[in-house]
């Protein structure tokens, strides 16, 4: 009988590496770095800081107040702006910087429909003295 068992253990092996493989990919994905280019996010984010984003969370959510979150720049849709949420209304979230004199948003574009913000910022991992959480990111239920 165990004979008969061990016949299907390589089957059992190989599912389980498809399934991981697979998970993994879906994973990936989910997950991006950035780079911080301008200084409208400063001094919480700066030039040269780089990002773990995810996009997994707006898979099921809207973006939360105070989050940092990375979207398409309504002017110009080939770029891609980081900013915090300050408020929600319907399907327009208010975009900012943390640095009003330095920053392009939506005082200057108006809101942005929820679903153009793709991804958000999760971690600081760049330069290795600024390596931790984002400033001002709201405690996750």
């Amino acid at each position: 009988m165990s004979e008969r068992r061990g016949r299907y253990r390589p089957l059992f092996v190989l599912a389980g590496l498809l399934a991981g493989l697979l998970a993994g990919v879906t994973l990936v994905r989910r997950l991006d770095v950035v780079e911080v280019i301008g200084g409208s996010m400063a001094p919480a984010l700066l030039p040269g800081d780089r990002l773990l984003v995810e996009s997994l969370s707006y898979a099921r959510r809207r973006p939360r107040p105070g989050e940092v979150v990375i979207t398409r720049d309504p002017r110009q849709p080939e770029r891609e702006l980081i900013k915090r949420v300050e408020s929600s209304h319907g399907d327009l979230l208010d975009l900012r910087g943390d640095a009003p004199d330095r920053s392009a948003d939506s005082r200057a574009f108006g809101a942005v429909p929820a679903a153009d913000v793709r991804w958000r910022a999760v971690v600081r991992y760049w330069p290795p003295r600024r390596i931790g959480p984002i400033a001002g990111q709201p405690d996750r239920a």
